[in-house]
C-alpha cells in the first residue's frame, strides 16, 4: 500500500511542473480566425470538400465553383480532395477514365489556377501509368500562372477489410506505387509538403518532411466513414503537433455511388494542434490564415527537432532524391502564363514543349528554320551552375526536342551548343541550349549568325509553336515508353593509368595520359590535336552515333560528365566561358561515327570572329591526331585529372 507520504511527494512534483510550465503555457499564443489576415506572414488558404462522381465534367464544374468562391473569399492557395477528378463504381473502370498528365482534366486546372491567379493543389488525379491495368493517384501542385512546380504519387497503398462492416478497399490491385519522397515547394503560404490520404499513418514521413523544411503538410483524402469516426481527427493533430506544421486535409464526404462513401471532415489544423476549421457536414469550402510567425514562436519555445536523441534512434530512410525520377513532360503552358529568360519574357504561347524543370521554346531570330532554344526554368547562369536533376531534365527534354525538330524540318544534322560565358558569345545571363537542324545550304550561316535571320513577329512565332506541339503529341505516346531516368549521384572510375582505353574511334586507342575523367557510361579526354588550348571530347563508352536513340542514362551520364570536366578545365586553363558543341552528322563528325561533345574553354580574342569557333569544330578531324605528340596536351590533361580524383 502506497504511504500517505509517497502521495504528498507526487502532489507536490505535480504542483512545481505545473508552476514551471505555466509561464511557457501562457506565452504560447492562442490563434483566432478574428485576427487580421494582413499580418506579416500570414496568407489565407482554403480546403474543399466535395463528394466527387465517376462524371469528370460534372466534378471539374464542382471544383470550379468552390475555386472562384475561395479566391472571392481572399485565398492565395486552394486545396481540392483526393479523387477530385472522379470516384468511379469499379477498379476497371477507375483505370479506363485516367487520363495523362497531359490530359485535358489536367490542362483545364491549369488554365483555372491561372486565370485567378491562385495555387492550387490537385489532391491526387488518377495519372495513365506505363503498366496498362494500373494508374497512379497523383497530388500536383500549380502555380499561380498555371505551371506543375511538383508532383507526388502516393507511396502507401490503402488496404483494409472490416468484414462485420464489410468493408474491404486494396489500392494495390489498381494503384501504382509511388517511390518518392520530395523536397517542400517554396509557397505563398509557406513551404509545402505534398502527400495523400493513408500517407497520414506514417509519421517517419511528415517527419522527414518537417526535416526537409516542411511547414505546412497536406493530405488530400477519401476517408471512409468507419476509420473517419475513428482516426481521422486524432492523426491530423499529431501529425500538426509532433512535426510543429500546419496540416491541411481537403476531403471527400457522402455517398460516390452504391458501393463507396466518405467521411468528409475537411479540416486545417494549427501548429499547436488547434483545429482552425473544419467543414463538419455537406460540401463546401473553409478559409484560413496560415500564419508564419506563429508557427516559428511555437518551435522555438518548444525546440522539439533539437531535442531529438539520435544517439539512440533515427530514421533509417532511403536518401532523398533532389528531383523527380523522370523527365516528365507536362501540359503546355495556359495563355496567360510567361517565363522570364534571362532579361528576356517569353510567353507562354511560343513553348512547344516543357518539363518539370525545363522548358524548350521557339527563337525570336533563329539562325535557320527549326533553329530552337530550351533552358532551365530555374535562372541560372551557366551550365556548372544547374543542379544534377535539372541537367539530367534538361538534356532528356533535349532529346526529345531533336526528335521533333528532325520530324518537323528533316534536317541532314543537329547540331546542339551551348555559348556558356561572356566569351562565349553569350548574351543572355540564363544558360540556354541551341538546337539547329543543318543542311549543306545552312550551315554557312553558323559563321556570323548574327547577321543572318531577322526578328520575327509574335504571331509568326506563336504558329511554329502550335505545328511542333503538334509533332509532340504525335511522338509522346512513343516517347513515355522510353526509360527516362534521374540521377542522385554521379560516380567517376578512376583510371588506370597503365593499359590504354580502348575506345571505338575507328580503332584508335586513347592513351592514358589524356584521359581526364571516366565513368561506367562515358569518358572525357584531351586530343593531341586540340583545336583550342584545353580543348576536350567527351564520348559514351558504347557505340552510339545519334542522340535520339542514346539510352537516356547514357545521355545523362555523358552531360554529367562534361558539366563535372568544364567546371576543372577552366580552372586549369584560366578561362570564365566555354562553348560546348555536340554534333551529329555523318559529313561534319567527319572523326567518327560515335557521338561526341566538345568543350572549348574560351577567352576573349582567342579567334578574329566569334563564330569562328563552327569552322573549328567543323575542321577538326580525330583520326588526323598524332598520338606520339602529346607532352603539352598531357599535362593539361593531368591538371584537370588531379582536381576531379582529388
Amino acid at each position: 500500500m502506497k504511504t500517505l507520504a509517497h502521495h504528498l511527494f507526487h502532489f507536490r512534483y505535480y504542483l512545481n511542473c505545473k508552476k514551471s510550465l505555466l509561464p511557457l503555457l501562457q506565452r504560447l499564443p492562442q490563434r483566432s480566425m478574428s485576427q487580421n489576415a494582413a499580418e506579416a506572414h500570414m496568407c489565407r488558404v482554403a480546403v474543399v470538400q466535395m463528394t466527387s462522381v465517376s462524371d469528370k465534367e460534372v466534378n471539374f464544374h464542382t471544383c470550379e465553383d468552390f475555386i472562384k468562391k475561395a479566391v472571392a473569399a481572399g485565398a492565395k492557395m486552394v486545396f481540392l480532395p483526393e479523387a477530385c477528378d472522379y470516384i468511379a463504381e469499379t477498379k476497371e473502370d477507375s483505370i479506363k477514365l485516367a487520363e495523362s498528365i497531359q490530359g485535358p482534366i489536367v490542362l483545364k486546372y491549369c488554365n483555372l489556377g491561372a486565370s485567378l491567379g491562385v495555387w492550387l493543389s490537385l489532391g491526387g488525379l488518377h495519372i495513365k501509368e506505363k503498366e496498362e491495368n494500373k494508374v497512379s493517384n497523383t497530388h500536383i501542385l500549380t502555380n499561380e500562372i498555371g505551371e506543375i512546380v511538383s508532383t507526388y504519387k502516393k507511396t502507401h497503398l490503402f488496404s483494409v477489410h472490416i468484414p462485420e462492416k464489410n468493408l474491404r478497399l486494396e489500392e494495390s490491385t489498381y494503384i501504382s506505387q509511388g517511390e518518392g519522397i520530395y523536397d517542400p515547394v517554396s509557397t505563398p503560404a509557406g513551404n509545402v509538403a505534398l502527400a495523400i490520404c493513408y500517407d497520414m499513418r506514417f509519421p517517419e514521413l511528415s517527419l522527414i518532411q518537417r526535416r526537409l523544411g516542411a511547414q505546412i503538410l497536406t493530405y488530400p483524402s477519401a476517408f471512409t466513414v468507419t476509420t473517419g469516426l475513428a482516426h481521422w481527427k486524432t492523426i491530423l493533430r499529431a501529425r500538426a503537433i509532433e512535426t510543429q506544421c500546419y496540416v491541411i486535409a481537403a476531403a471527400q464526404t457522402g455517398q460516390h455511388n452504391k458501393k463507396r462513401s466518405s467521411y468528409g471532415h475537411a479540416m486545417i489544423v494549427d501548429p499547436w494542434g488547434t483545429v482552425l476549421c473544419e467543414i463538419k457536414e455537406g460540401t463546401g469550402f473553409a478559409v484560413a490564415d496560415i500564419d508564419l510567425t506563429y508557427l516559428n514562436k511555437i518551435r522555438q519555445e518548444m525546440p522539439v527537432v533539437a531535442h531529438r536523441r539520435s544517439d539512440l534512434y533515427y530514421l533509417n530512410e532511403i536518401p532523398l532524391p533532389k528531383g523527380p525520377r523522370i523527365c516528365q513532360i507536362l501540359p503546355m503552358p495556359s495563355p496567360y502564363a510567361s517565363y522570364q529568360f534571362g532579361q528576356v519574357t517569353i510567353p507562354g504561347s511560343c513553348i512547344f514543349l516543357k518539363s518539370v524543370h525545363s522548358q524548350a521554346f521557339v527563337n525570336k531570330k533563329p539562325v535557320v528554320p527549326g533553329h530552337i532554344l530550351l533552358t532551365p526554368e530555374k535562372p541560372v547562369k551557366r551550365l556548372c551552375d544547374m543542379s544534377s536533376a535539372e541537367v539530367c531534365d534538361s538534356i532528356q527534354l533535349i532529346q526529345i526536342a531533336s526528335v521533333v525538330v528532325i520530324k518537323k524540318y528533316n534536317p541532314e544534322s543537329i547540331q546542339i551548343v551551348i555559348q556558356d560565358g561572356p566569351a562565349a558569345g553569350q548574351t543572355i545571363e540564363h544558360v540556354h541550349f541551341h538546337l539547329v537542324p543543318l543542311n549543306e545550304d545552312s550551315r554557312q550561316k553558323l559563321q556570323g549568325h548574327e547577321n543572318h535571320g531577322a526578328w520575327r513577329e509574335k504571331s509568326e512565332m506563336e504558329k511554329e509553336a502550335q505545328s511542333l506541339q503538334h509533332i509532340v503529341n504525335q511522338v509522346i505516346p512513343t516517347l513515355l515508353k522510353k526509360p527516362f531516368v534521374s540521377f542522385t549521384s554521379f560516380e567517376l572510375v578512376t583510371p588506370t593509368l597503365q593499359d590504354p582505353v580502348s575506345i571505338e574511334y575507328d580503332h584508335l586507342n586513347i592513351p592514358d595520359e589524356c584521359l581526364i575523367a571516366k565513368t561506367k557510361q562515358s569518358c572525357a579526354f584531351i586530343p593531341p590535336n586540340p583545336a583550342l588550348t584545353g580543348h576536350i571530347c567527351v564520348t559514351p563508352l558504347q557505340n552510339t552515333a545519334d542522340i535520339t536513340e542514346v539510352a537516356a542514362d547514357v545521355l545523362t551520364d555523358l552531360f554529367l560528365n562534361v558539366q563535372l570536366v568544364q567546371r576543372h578545365a577552366e580552372s586549369v586553363c584560366k578561362t570564365g566561358s566555354s562553348t560546348i558543341v555536340l554534333i551529329q552528322d555523318h559529313l561534319l563528325q567527319k572523326s567518327t561515327q560515335q557521338l561526341q561533345v566538345h568543350i572549348l574553354p574560351r577567352v576573349e580574342g582567342d579567334l578574329p570572329d566569334n563564330d569562328d569557333i563552327y569552322k573549328v569544330v567543323k575542321n577538326f578531324d580525330l583520326r588526323s591526331s598524332d598520338w606520339s605528340v602529346m607532352s603539352e596536351v598531357s599535362s593539361i590533361a593531368s591538371q584537370i585529372r588531379s582536381l576531379i580524383y582529388v
